[in-house]
């Protein structure tokens, strides 16, 4: 894979492996930042464990196993909000 850095107008050459590490570092450092533990609800302090910067997107052309992984990622890392194309 290629990758251009913000702000330059040069590509570079990555490994699959550095891709995947950039991306990952990229996921954690706003799923910390903006992680929400918990929320008030009335009275009450509950745990909603989410991050709600990060969306998650499906397209009609994924099978349903395909679609209940891509879900399970998402709600995994903390996502709510994950939506399929054929659904729109």
């Amino acid at each position: 894979p290629r990758y251009r850095a913000p702000g330059t107008d040069r590509w570079e050459n990555l490994t699959w492996s550095q891709a995947i590490d950039k991306i990952a570092r990229k996921i954690h450092a706003v799923r910390n930042a903006t992680w929400v533990a918990t929320e008030k609800q009335g009275d009450a302090e509950v745990p909603p464990n989410r991050t709600d910067p990060i969306p998650f997107m499906g397209g009609a052309q994924n099978t349903n196993e395909e679609s209940y992984l891509f879900q399970k990622a998402a709600r995994l890392l903390g996502m709510p909000y994950v939506e399929h194309q054929a659904r729109l």
